[in-house]
């Protein structure tokens, strides 16, 4: 269900974590109310820090994502329609990389820059 990919430096794994939840959530495999691993088993699986899976768990809660009972675990958010689309998980997550930049001073210019030579590459 989870697949992180540890060579990738560019992505931290916390964020590979948040992109296969929303991914995860817009294709169907994790339900609404459904019950997601707990932090320990996924990070045992996943070979990672306990406190990557939860920032990345925050980061899904505060997105809306996830939420999660105290004692019980964490679930899948029911959607407002239903049924969330790749493309809004997606601008989720970019919304919160985004913000992570702005919060470590990154320039707005910087930031497009890069943008535009990831699309023209």
């Amino acid at each position: 269900m989870f697949n992180i990919n540890t060579k990738d430096t560019t992505t931290p794994i916390f964020e590979q974590i948040i992109q296969q939840v929303a991914k995860n959530i817009a294709l169907g495999i994790l339900k609404p109310n459904e019950q997601i691993p707990t932090i320990r088993t996924l990070a045992k699986e996943l070979g990672v820090n306990p406190n990557t899976v939860s920032k990345a768990y925050h980061e899904c809660e505060v997105a809306g994502l996830i939420y999660s009972i105290p004692g019980k675990g964490s679930f899948v958010s029911k959607q407002d329609d239903g049924i969330i689309t790749l493309v809004d998980s997606t601008y989720r997550t970019l919304d919160m990389t985004l913000n992570n930049l702005r919060d470590l001073g990154e320039e707005p210019n910087e930031i497009l820059k890069y943008i535009r030579s990831y699309f023209n590459d």
